[in-house]
């Protein structure tokens, strides 16, 4: 397959945002779970997934040389219970997945060490905010995508250390601007005039926050961004590297979203080092390959949400382990394949047999089929970025979910209607305190189309040749040609910025 359909082929994999409520598998209590109660695996609420109550190795079983080795990893993947949702110490913050050390958080996804966050995905760090994206060490911050280190800043797009801007796009370094685009190291600017303290100061003053007048703004700041010149790539201290989004790092090539890494090629969010072909991995973790969600590992292929193991292929779900291949759900253990114990010994005559069998399956060196995926296509990140409907979904080979949720009741002063997907949503108490403190209106839209529109802002991760539209000289860029945008090489738009 091309770089992207491995890519999406990886991605569904993972499943963020949707939550359900099922039975645990183990008590039959109502947990709360990434798998809907439609699903065929097995399922174990956190706490009981991590205790002594059951042992993964249980369902060990020896490998067969005359079926496909997919086929027996997926037997066995519905045999060991899944783990009900990914969070690691969190307080108050049940309804979250994917994350680590948070407090007092409600639908937040992929984020870490932050408190008192609400409807946040890939975020972390920070306290006091709503409605984030992409976003790092903020306080008191609503609406905002790719901003860091900013402060009490609402619908900015593209900035870092803000303080007290509203609406602004691509600046750094600003306070007390208001629907600007490209701007560095000002203050008391609107649509990028330097006003002055006095001026800003009764603009602000006047200014309403209202559904409407939020719109109306976005719209200016929309037709603003056209007239002001756009960066080819958005890569900062890096060398030898293209891609976007791109920082600390070197020689990274069809990057996205990767900082502090050395010797990459088609890695997605991450920070790691000699690595191909990975999503949402990093952290002290080196030579990974066809992977996704692997941190603090060293020599992992073909597997998925693995943490401190070494030389583990074609495994999911295990930890401070070494020496795996096919393994399922299992934690400080050595020397398994399909769960089943081995000495070092038969381990390194086995393993080569296997490897040469899945080569003559032509099953080596590709990832597991999206058929077998723990989750359906219209749950995961795949959707996302490779859209398909459900019928182009079964045809390629991966799984759909028809499971419908019980809608809110639409009855209620804190329900609404969304505007665009027309199903009812719920605000929850902490998220009326924030619009009250912040003065800032209801939104209109229920929390998965806000996600829907601020991604939408975000480029596509593919790059396209075109000239830079001052100095004509060839550059890549993830705009595409036929896109309105002025689109500068880098010298050019630091001239023009600086």
């Amino acid at each position: 397959m091309c770089p992207l359909c491995r890519m999406q082929n990886l991605m569904a994999f993972r499943n963020e945002r949707f939550l359900y409520q099922r039975k645990c598998g183990f008590s039959d209590e109502n947990i709360l779970s990434l798998y809907p109660p439609t699903s065929p695996y097995i399922v174990y609420e956190q706490s009981i997934w991590h205790s002594d109550k059951w042992d993964s190795m249980d369902y060990g079983r020896d490998f067969d040389f005359e079926r496909p080795f997919f086929e027996q990893f997926h037997e066995l993947s519905l045999d060991v219970p899944c783990i009900s949702l990914h969070n690691n110490e969190n307080e108050n913050s049940e309804y979250c997945n994917s994350t680590n050390n948070l407090k007092n958080c409600y639908l937040c996804f992929n984020t870490g060490h932050a408190e008192d966050f609400y409807y946040c995905n890939t975020t972390g760090y920070g306290r006091d905010c709503m409605d984030m994206f992409w976003s790092l060490q903020n306080e008191l911050c609503y609406e905002c995508t790719k901003v860091h280190k900013s402060y009490h800043s609402f619908f900015c797009f593209q900035g870092q250390n803000l303080t007290d801007c509203y609406f602004c796009e691509d600046c750094r370094s600003c306070t007390n601007c208001f629907g600007c685009t490209g701007l560095r190291q000002k203050e008391y600017c609107i649509y990028n005039k330097s006003v002055g303290k006095e001026k800003y100061e009764a603009f602000m003053q006047d200014f309403e926050f209202t559904n409407e007048s939020i719109a109306e703004e976005q719209k200016k700041v929309m037709a603003l961004r056209l007239h002001s010149p756009h960066k080819n790539l958005e890569i900062h201290k890096s060398e030898d590297s293209v891609g976007d989004y791109i920082e600390n790092s070197k020689n990274c090539r069809a990057c996205f979203d990767v900082m502090n890494s050395e010797n990459c090629k088609y890695v997605w969010d991450g920070i790691v080092n000699n690595s191909y072909d990975c999503f949402n991995t990093g952290i002290d973790t080196n030579f990974i390959y066809y992977s996704l969600a692997i941190f603090n590992s060293n020599n992992v292929r073909f597997s998925n949400k693995c943490g401190f193991v070494s030389d583990v292929d074609y495994s999911y779900n295990c930890t401070h382990s070494e020496k795996l291949f096919g393994c399922n759900g299992l934690t400080r253990k050595k020397y398994c394949i399909l769960n089943k114990q081995y000495t070092r010994e038969e381990y390194e005559v086995i393993l080569p047999r296997i490897i040469e069998y899945m080569k003559s399956t032509g099953e080596w060196c590709e990832f597991f089929p999206g058929g077998i995926s723990h989750v359906d296509y219209n749950d995961t990140l795949a959707h996302e970025y490779f859209p398909l409907d459900r019928t182009e979904a079964l045809t390629a080979g991966f799984n759909w979910n028809d499971y419908e949720k019980p809608t809110v009741n639409s009855g209620g002063e804190n329900v609404k209607a969304c505007e665009l997907c027309k199903k009812p949503f719920k605000m929850v108490a902490q998220e009326l305190k924030f619009y009250k403190k912040t003065s800032l209106p209801k939104p209109d839209l229920c929390p998965d189309c806000r996600h829907w529109k601020r991604k939408s802002r975000i480029n596509p991760r593919k790059l396209w040749d075109r000239k830079c539209c001052k100095c004509e000289g060839d550059v890549k860029s993830t705009y595409s040609p036929e896109r309105p945008e002025i689109v500068y090489c880098e010298p050019c738009y630091l001239a023009e910025i600086y």
